[in-house]
């Protein structure tokens, strides 16, 4: 069975809009359902307490890692709500581009999923100098 990946800064993000998202209140569900001796609720609290603290994040995902070596079904659902996670908060087109902390000077590129972007051309039509290939 392949690992489950959670990234914190994902859960993170899902959290920090809880009351209107659907995919938290999801993923409350799935840790009260579980069907182990064991749980992740303290750990489902305490983030919950402080949804911007990825120590927080890192501790329930550790949780929910645990419960899924136990529960073959927990397993499934959370790989589950973790890829409609990735689809809905990570993958599908949101963005957040920050500078900040100083002086820049140059060009900055900034976006998403670049494709046939050359970043070496110094101007349309020219090839890579020596050595940027």
């Amino acid at each position: 069975m392949e690992p489950i990946l959670i990234q914190p800064g994902l859960l993170m993000r899902i959290a920090a809009d809880a009351a209107r998202n659907v995919l938290w209140r999801r993923l409350q569900r799935l840790v009260r359902s579980s069907a182990t001796g064991e749980s992740a609720e303290p750990e489902l609290a305490a983030f919950e307490e402080s949804p911007t603290d990825p120590r927080l994040a890192r501790e329930l995902i550790g949780a929910l890692i645990r419960l899924s070596a136990q529960d073959p079904e927990f397993s499934t659902a959370l790989e589950e709500w973790g890829e409609m996670a990735e689809d809905q908060s990570g993958r599908a087109g949101s963005v957040t581009n920050t500078i900040s902390g100083g002086t820049f000077h140059g060009s900055v590129i900034q976006g998403r999923d670049f494709h046939g972007v050359n970043i070496f051309n110094a101007s349309p039509g020219t090839g890579p100098r020596d050595g940027d290939q």
